[in-house]
């Protein structure tokens, strides 16, 4: 399943800019990407929910939040989903295991797995934008943490998803998604054609060390 994965994107996470991984990081990408074909048990779940925009103040449904950017995002949507995905918790164990032995492993295990969750959150998109009606399209995955959006809406995201039930998604205490690579977002449906995907593009975070270098002509 995994073998698509952008080995390009793998080494972004990595802190690659201007130039290629090493031989040996290469084949670490590869044994990593493998591993995780092993153990990983990807799931998702969402819900389509009409939008409703009041000033900076967002209804979803019955989830009501307040977040300027958000707000931003989802003009000319009349819906959204409520999406959450994981790759499940057996890639917790060779991340903590690397992480006790072998660290540079460790640190290609936990970008190739970041890599991966994006990629699987893609296929489940497509998914989604093929059952819309013609004439809809999806706009790219606004997670909380985003903008203005605060992290703490995670929690009724998850708990209006029923996420814990239905693909085993939970917080921590400190608002940490369990099992960790996993991913809540809010994507909305907007009249007309795709954009052009760019999952930084809602983020208004500028020192993400992940964050896309904005090409010429974007």
């Amino acid at each position: 399943m995994f073998e698509p994965v952008s080995r390009q994107e793998i080494a972004r996470y990595l802190g690659y800019k201007g130039h290629a991984p090493d031989s040996r990081t290469e084949g670490l990408m590869e044994e990593c990407l493998r591993e995780l074909e092993a153990a990983a048990s990807p799931r998702q779940v969402s819900c389509r929910v009409p939008v409703r925009l009041e000033g900076e103040t967002v209804r979803l449904g019955g989830l009501p939040g307040e977040s300027r950017s958000l707000a931003r995002h989802l003009q000319g949507c009349p819906e959204a989903f409520l999406f959450a995905a994981t790759l499940g918790p057996g890639v917790a164990q060779p991340l903590r295991r690397y992480g006790r032995t072998q660290g540079s492993k460790a640190a290609v295990l936990q970008a190739a797995s970041a890599a991966a969750a994006e990629y699987w959150c893609d296929r489940c998109q497509e998914e989604l934008a093929a059952g819309l009606p013609s004439g809809f399209s999806l706009r790219s995955r606004f997670s909380p943490g985003y903008g203005d959006l605060p992290l703490a809406f995670q929690r009724p995201l998850l708990e209006f998803l029923q996420a814990s039930r239905r693909i085993g998604v939970g917080l921590t205490g400190s608002l940490l998604m369990i099992p960790s690579k996993s991913v809540s977002a809010i994507i909305g449906i907007r009249c007309g054609e795709a954009e052009k995907a760019e999952t930084c593009a809602g983020c208004g975070s500028i020192d993400c060390p992940y964050r896309r270098e904005k090409k010429e002509g974007d």
